[in-house]
């Protein structure tokens, strides 16, 4: 059991992104279809670790994403929890649930960082069992 005194001090920081679906093709982002929302928290270990763990880059992600029906509403969801290292080409994160059609749903998803003209960001591609 965790005590107040053992728990790390670090920075939080919210997911509350739109997703779209397209390519990587920067003129493509911009006319892309609403896919669903992302939710959850990514959090960052405390600036008091040594040099060699802040190299290592490791920041835990919990998430929902949420996708639309043709009509944009929420229709099912899938849950994802894992460690996101920023500065491996490629990580690997559970799928941890869902709703809808995604109900009890398992399996992995990759995440990996990607720029596109001058905006940063996560391509995550989602593998059931």
């Amino acid at each position: 059991m965790a005590t107040f005194q053992g728990l790390e001090s670090g920075s939080i920081t919210p997911i509350d992104e739109q997703l779209i679906l397209g390519s990587l093709n920067p003129l493509v982002i911009h006319t892309s279809s609403l896919f669903g929302k992302a939710k959850g928290v990514y959090v960052k270990r405390s600036n008091s670790l040594s040099v060699d763990d802040h190299a290592k880059g490791e920041h835990m992600m919990a998430m929902t994403v949420i996708l639309a029906n043709n009509g944009g509403r929420p229709k099912d969801s899938l849950r994802f929890f894992g460690v996101h290292r920023i500065t491996d080409p490629e990580s690997h994160i559970a799928v941890i649930g869902g709703t809808g059609k995604f109900q009890g749903a398992n399996g992995y998803a990759t995440v990996k960082n990607v720029t596109v003209s001058i905006r940063n960001l996560l391509l995550i591609t989602v593998y059931l069992s």
